[in-house]
């Protein structure tokens, strides 16, 4: 597995991250893991919001191609 390192995390959220691992009998290592797994899941549902795997990607690709264009002049 791949090593991750996080550094200056808030002293606020490492002690949420503290407090829930030790409310789930996890490691320090396993809560971190854990939640950031939940957060990309709640994450990728979001972004999905309901499109089927091929919207998502002809979406992701419009998106792509809209960010190569050069700005406009505005309003």
């Amino acid at each position: 597995m791949t090593d991750l390192v996080l550094r200056d995390i808030d002293p606020i959220l490492s002690e949420r991250i503290r407090r829930v691992a030790q409310a789930r009998g996890w490691s320090p290592d396993e809560a971190v893991l854990r939640l950031l797994e939940q957060g990309l899941f709640a994450s990728e549902e979001e972004v999905r919001g309901g499109f089927e795997n091929m919207e998502v990607g002809a979406l992701s690709d419009a998106i792509a191609a809209l960010k190569l264009l050069p700005a406009g002049k505005g309003f």
